[in-house]
């Protein structure tokens, strides 16, 4: 690659030049202060040259053109090639380039660099990640030619819109407090009209930083409006407002230098996010609806006040009756009586764990909260499950009848059971229909549940106030029952917690503690039907 010999080659596909001149100060940026690179700068290029993109219309990343070729550092700089793709926006590149060396007007290369780290108006460091074919490029110098511009005088030329421009040498010199002397030689450009003269801007030192700095699109000539300065909060505001006139000021300010990206992984082996990222609490997760007891609310209940309770009943057929009596002092009708003792003992479930000290010196209370919401629903669950034994265990088996066309078999078996509970002179309350059963009766239209219940039941008003029908394990069975036919006894508020500090161990020992018992009071008033 050749210093100062700006080429593009439309047959082989090719565009380069010089992309980064040294001991020249840069064009105004829109967010940064002119900077000059020297060839101590640091400056650093691809290793491998095709991860670096040519872009088109001044750095607008929606404008891909090309990749990296060749990068080099010479004396004059960095010089860039660049292979244009094989796409129409790639030819018309090339024509365009091609029409610029007919006219003798140079297309601008302007880089793009990250990293960059400067002290004053001097660069210390940065990488070249691409470049962009500009209106106005970053370095005046950095342009495209034809091979054959190497034989004009390049130290003036005339650009696209018909300026004259003359590259001058600007000299300063600096003495520091220990008497050091230092010169430094810029090149600029100023414009030879006949009123004018552009100088290089001045700017004051500054401290080491890392800063990013864009290509501004400047027409020599034209008159500046009165209006606020482009800014990174005026172009995200004009984004925000999707407003395309605020836009078009900021069409021509592409990216001279990308900004370093803090990336979340870091550049060490701890990442930066588990660094600095805080954690959200949140809690414990949903998994199933709290659960409420289905079995249970259909029966009688009661209070278990003892361990073992104690009661009677007239023993089946043995209790007193009445028959036709004549009178006229004849004896009164009497049967055979009897009773029977009932003895009832409580059955117990408990659960308990050692919790960690830390749950209670640190009032972690959620987690106590939900190991107790979780021990009372077990309960719950668990005495639900021993009513539906002890309903199971006590049924008696009816016979079922049949079962008229297009009425479900679930629902016939709810009526059988039904009229077997109403012949012990009881009303039915419930019926438990086993899943697949249930099913069965949901599929059937709800008008004819209703008319073949009320009138089936053979009850005042049909289905009865109060009646209901549940799913449950009932292995394939249907019962139907009278609610005072069974009752379920349960010691108070249950289950009961008790706690108990273990500092040896330096925890709590954390438990719950239910109690209850069941007892059939008519088992002809719960009825077992297996459907036919």
């Amino acid at each position: 690659m050749t210093n100062h010999l700006f080429a593009v080659d439309t047959e082989a596909r090719t565009i380069e030049g010089l992309l980064v001149p040294f001991n020249e100060l840069s064009r105004p940026s829109i967010t940064t202060e002119p900077v000059m690179f020297t060839a101590a700068s640091g400056l650093t290029v691809p290793t491998d040259p095709t991860v670096a993109t040519l872009y088109d219309n001044d750095h607008d990343r929606f404008e891909p053109r090309g990749r990296g070729v060749e990068f080099a550092t010479t004396s004059a700089g960095v010089t860039a090639k660049f292979s244009v793709a094989r796409t129409a926006e790639g030819d018309a590149l090339l024509s365009r380039a091609a029409k610029a060396k007919a006219d003798g007007v140079p297309l601008r290369l302007s880089a793009e660099i990250k990293g960059l780290v400067r002290k004053g108006r001097e660069a210390i460091a940065g990488a070249i990640t691409g470049a962009s074919i500009a209106s106005e490029g970053a370095f005046a110098s950095a342009a495209l030619f034809s091979a054959e511009t190497s034989e004009h005088d390049e130290s003036r030329y005339t650009d696209e819109h018909g300026v004259t421009w003359q590259r001058v040498r600007d000299t300063e010199t600096v003495t520091d407090d220990d008497g050091t002397t230092t010169t430094t030689t810029t090149v600029v450009e100023s414009t030879t009209t006949d009123t004018t003269t552009a100088e290089a801007p001045e700017a004051e030192p500054q401290e080491e930083e890392t800063a990013l700095m864009s290509a501004t699109t400047i027409v020599p000539g034209q008159v500046q409006q009165d209006r606020p300065a482009p800014s990174l909060n005026g172009l995200f505001s004009a984004i925000a407002r999707q407003d395309p006139e605020a836009l078009r000021e900021y069409r021509g300010a592409g990216e001279l230098f990308a900004l370093a990206q803090v990336q979340h992984s870091g550049p060490t082996t701890v990442t930066i996010g588990a660094d600095t990222q805080q954690s959200g609490y949140l809690g414990e997760l949903w998994t199933r609806a709290p659960f409420n007891r289905r079995i249970v609310p259909l029966l009688q209940t009661a209070a278990l006040t003892s361990w073992n309770m104690k009661g009677w009943r007239w023993v089946a057929g043995k209790t007193p009756t009445v028959s036709d009596y004549n009178g006229n002092a004849e004896e009164v009708p009497s049967n055979p009586v009897d009773t029977e003792p009932v003895d009832v003992n409580a059955s117990r479930l408990a659960g308990g764990h050692r919790l960690d000290r830390r749950y209670t010196d640190f009032n972690d209370q959620e987690v106590v909260a939900s190991y107790l919401v979780n021990q009372t629903e077990d309960y719950k669950r668990k005495t639900d499950g021993k009513a539906l034994t002890a309903v199971l265990a006590a049924a008696t088996t009816t016979a079922p009848g049949a079962v008229p066309a297009g009425i479900s078999k679930g629902l016939a078996a709810i009526v059988d059971g039904a009229l077997g509970v109403i012949a012990t002179e009881n009303a039915p309350s419930y019926a438990l229909v086993d899943p697949a059963l249930w099913r069965d009766i949901l599929l059937t239209p709800k008008d004819d549940i209703l008319a073949y219940l009320e009138t089936g039941f053979g009850f005042e008003q049909g289905t009865g106030p109060g009646f209901t029908i549940r799913p449950a394990a009932t292995s394939g069975k249907v019962i139907v029952g009278a609610k005072e036919a069974l009752t379920f006894y349960e010691l108070g508020e249950t289950p009961i917690r008790v706690d108990g500090i273990v500092p040896g161990n330096g925890a709590t020992d954390v438990a719950v503690f239910g109690y209850w018992a069941t007892l059939a009071n008519n088992a002809a008033a719960i009825r077992s039907v297996t459907p036919a």
